[in-house]
């Protein structure tokens, strides 16, 4: 049912870091990844979508697959789940206890029966696979997980809602929502964060003190003035769901973040992508963007990168003095190879790109999910089209690897 491949690539000797390794696996029908997370010990997880039957007979529609791999990319486990209807995986975390936190959204009952269109999950497993917990919940519109973020004693999970999930902070329209679950599965808490427009939250990372960075765009004032079209937002919250500070950005045309990680002084870094002139002037279609703000919401640097043509960045994380960011790129940023390649970008703390690793086969390629490990391993995840690291098991499949620094290789 399915098939992997690993290459090994050499580079300079540290006890710390893992030589770069890569894979490529999937089902005759489509699959796709959008996340990764680095288990304490240092192994890997990657959460999936299956339109197959990559473990067992597909449950309907698209089924999650959750997998294992040592640091060194030797798979542990995998399991398949799913049911009738369409069940995507959109983000996964692990806690520093060990569990493994997925969630996204779904269109039938996969959880509690369905509150109309698409609801939000969200899922608990151990270290070896075993669910532990399942919630749904959503509302009459449509409700979309989009990330999750493990703490000590349970998660948060952010997206976007066309439902009232809060009365209290329901701003009509879509907003963005962020909820918080303890260990046993028990909301704590949701809260809805829009204004009178259209507002889309997205990716998160676990603030300073135990609270939540969140992201998005707004095409209203969800903080300062808006600057036209879709505005990028960044807010801080509480472990209590109270909002710190709100900042938005933007220029007259789109601008939109995904990914969100936490700096080594506890600061956020925003990835996202920017059709105007953010942080320097537009190369083209579309660039991609890294800013960084301190914890008092303090603005440090927006570096704007890109091609004549569509590049996007979708993840961000810290890592040992540096800054990694995954995403896509339409042009020549590293090495053009198709019609669309993932791409890796190394930037220092201040900003500046340092540089870029860009793969790519005959067809399209991104590299969307990025994980960090407490030896300061970098894992990827993303998918292809065609054959990029080994023969292309159909539709779409899945890539998984491990990446070094620049000083490192």
């Amino acid at each position: 049912m399915m098939s992997v491949a690993l290459a090994a690539i050499s580079c300079a000797d540290d006890s710390k870091i893992v030589d770069p390794w890569d894979m490529q696996f999937g089902s005759p029908q489509a699959d796709s990844s959008f996340g990764v997370a680095a288990a304490p010990g240092g192994d890997v997880v990657v959460a999936l979508a299956t339109e197959g039957s990559i473990v067992q007979p597909n449950a309907g529609g698209r089924d999650v697959v959750l997998a294992r791999y040592t640091s060194e990319g030797s798979a542990l486990w995998l399991t398949q789940f799913g049911g009738e209807s369409s069940d995507s995986p959109l983000g996964v975390s692990m806690s520093s206890d060990g569990f493994i936190y997925v969630g996204g959204f779904t269109d039938g009952s996969f959880a509690a029966e369905s509150a109309g269109s698409a609801d939000v999950w969200l899922a608990k497993f151990d270290g070896d696979g075993t669910e532990v917990w399942r919630r749904q919940f959503g509302g009459e519109g449509w409700d979309r997980g989009f990330d999750v973020t493990a703490f000590d004693g349970g998660a948060y999970i952010t997206g976007y809602t066309a439902s009232v999930l809060d009365p209290a902070t329901n701003r009509d329209g879509f907003d963005g929502f962020a909820a918080r679950f303890d260990a046993d599965g028990n909301l704590e808490w949701i809260s809805q964060v829009g204004t009178d427009a259209a507002d889309w939250g997205q990716g998160s990372s676990l603030a300073p003190d135990g609270g939540l960075y969140f992201t998005g765009y707004t095409e209203g004032v969800l903080g300062d003035a808006h600057a036209g079209r879709k505005d990028a937002f960044v807010v801080r919250m509480s472990p209590s769901g109270d909002i710190i500070w709100t900042r938005q950005f933007g220029t007259p045309e789109l601008d939109w973040p995904q990914g969100v990680g936490t700096t080594a002084d506890g600061g956020v870094l925003l990835a996202g992508s920017t059709e105007g002139s953010l942080g320097g002037p537009n190369a083209g279609l579309r660039d991609a963007f890294i800013a960084s703000f301190d914890t008092d919401g303090n603005q440090r640097f927006i570096t704007q990168f890109g091609t004549t043509e569509t590049d996007s960045v979708f993840e961000v994380r810290a890592v040992d003095g540096w800054i990694v960011a995954t995403g896509s790129t339409e042009g020549d940023l590293g090495g053009a190879s198709g019609e669309r390649d993932g791409v890796l970008v190394w930037l220092d703390t201040d900003g500046a790109v340092v540089a870029f690793d860009q793969v790519g086969s005959s067809g399209i390629d991104d590299l969307t999910g990025l994980a960090v490990s407490v030896n300061d391993n970098v894992f990827y995840s993303g998918g292809t089209s065609a054959d990029l690291f080994t023969t292309n098991e159909g539709d779409s499949d899945v890539v998984l690897g491990s990446a070094t620094r620049p000083a490192d290789g």
